[in-house]
């Protein structure tokens, strides 16, 4: 039998898509106060420590090379990061360098028609990586748009590997296996994708700021919608004159800001403001349904080594209030592998907290299930994999920023995810 096509799934899933399409109204086009432009660089150099399982293979017909290792990896990183979200034209781009010390632990397979050894090992070495992404996407009206994505990534590592187990020959004889080896390491893959959607995703830090100021300072008085947007349409006026490479005086945008607050909203003076303003430095935080789907095609200089398929994305963020935001997504792929084909949806519903302009708290579930796809009337069982995380962001100071992610892999077996834990800690200095 064969098995399903690339081309049919996606005109499938195209078909689906294009019956929803329809232009936007011109009220919406002509509603200025429907969106917010967000732009913003940052210059960030810090330390990351990261704990996490990784797992390589490379197969030929007589070979089977296969490693996974519980890693430590500590580095120092240097991160350029951008977002130009506009209202015909959203684009996010970065790009990083990081170099440090790893070591690890985990089980080796070597196998051959001529021996086997399996093995567990100990390896610690230094690792350099370079990686950058751009996404952007094309609004050719104000809800429809066209998607390119790219991610590119290289590291090279030196390492010592001290393994200890059993070796097999050809002929079925058993002996102990022990071996220390120097080794290197270069790996590099890309991913891309393209394709075209419906929705869009609006930045809401420069509200949410704006909401926390006008509330706190004016407890008494209720502030329409408009008033809120107006401040906020200010903020970001402010902060989008900043040269993140030529940095900004907070006191100067602090009086700028109070002076519109007087002028245009006729509120008194609240003081100062300067111990805010430099805070509420976070990543964008969404209001809005999008949704996309196109071609994708992914490489990696192991196994899997070429993969290519369709996609098709939900992603649905609500700003709650100014501190709760829900986030929901669900992506549905189907991945076309020389030895095998999968389907796999991968869903996500979170909740972001934000109790002051200095502190979030990420949290939620995936849900991960997955099926390999043998022939048109051949799938194998469902797996289902489940991944619960939690994030705490704090910005120190308007210069330090401190970053802690934890999430556990829970899966009935590693068809589609690794089991286990995965930690990060980064603390940065940021310009912007």
């Amino acid at each position: 039998m064969k098995r399903i096509g690339f081309s049919g799934m996606l005109l499938i899933i195209v078909l689906i898509f294009s019956h929803s399409h329809s232009y936007a109204s011109d009220e919406i086009l002509t509603d200025s106060l429907s969106y917010f432009n967000y732009f913003k660089k940052e210059l960030n150099t810090g330390v990351v420590y990261s704990l996490q399982q990784e797992r390589e293979q490379i197969r030929t017909e007589n070979t089977n090379d296969f490693d996974e290792i519980t890693e430590n990896y500590l580095r120092f990183r240097w991160a350029n990061r951008n977002w130009n979200l506009a209202l015909f034209k959203q684009e996010v781009w970065d790009y990083n360098f990081e170099i440090g010390p790893f070591y690890g632990n985990g089980t080796m397979l070597d196998s051959s028609v001529a021996r086997v050894i399996d093995a567990e090992q100990k390896v610690a070495g230094v690792r350099a990586k370079a990686a950058a992404s751009y996404a952007s996407r094309f609004y050719y009206d104000y809800k429809n748009y066209t998607i390119v994505k790219v991610d590119v990534w290289g590291s090279y590592g030196l390492l010592r590997r001290d393994a200890t187990g059993t070796h097999i020959d050809s002929v079925g004889l058993e002996t102990p296996y022990s071996q220390k080896s120097d080794l290197s390491k270069l790996r590099y893959g890309f991913e891309a994708k393209a394709g075209w959607g419906r929705g869009r995703l609006n930045p809401m830090n420069h509200f949410m700021i704006a909401q926390y100021l006008l509330e706190k300072n004016y407890e008494r008085r209720n502030f329409s919608d408009r008033e809120v947007v107006l401040l906020a349409r200010e903020i970001g006026r402010i902060k989008h004159a900043r040269d993140a490479r030529t940095g900004h005086d907070p006191e100067t945008e602090a009086g700028q800001l109070t002076a519109f607050m007087n002028r245009e909203l006729m509120l008194e003076s609240p003081g100062t403001v300067l111990s805010d303003w430099e805070m509420g430095e976070f990543s964008p935080r969404f209001e809005g349904t999008r949704m996309e789907l196109g071609p994708f095609f992914n490489y990696f200089n192991r196994e899997p080594d070429f993969i290519y398929g369709g996609y098709l994305k939900f992603e649905n963020a609500k700003y709650c209030s100014l501190k709760w935001n829900r986030n929901l997504s669900a992506s549905l792929s189907y991945n076309s592998y020389k030895q095998r084909d999968w389907i796999l949806l991968e869903t996500g519903l979170g909740w972001s907290f934000y109790p002051n302009l200095k502190t979030s708290f990420d949290f939620g579930l995936k849900y991960i299930p997955g099926v390999i796809v043998n022939d048109m009337d051949d799938f194998g069982a469902v797996r289902h994999n489940f991944i619960p995380y939690v994030n705490y962001y704090s910005q120190l100071n308007s210069n330090y920023r401190m970053d802690l992610a934890f999430s556990w892999r829970i899966a009935e077996n590693d068809t589609f995810v690794l089991p286990g834990p995965e930690v990060s800690v980064s603390f940065y200095r940021s310009r912007y």
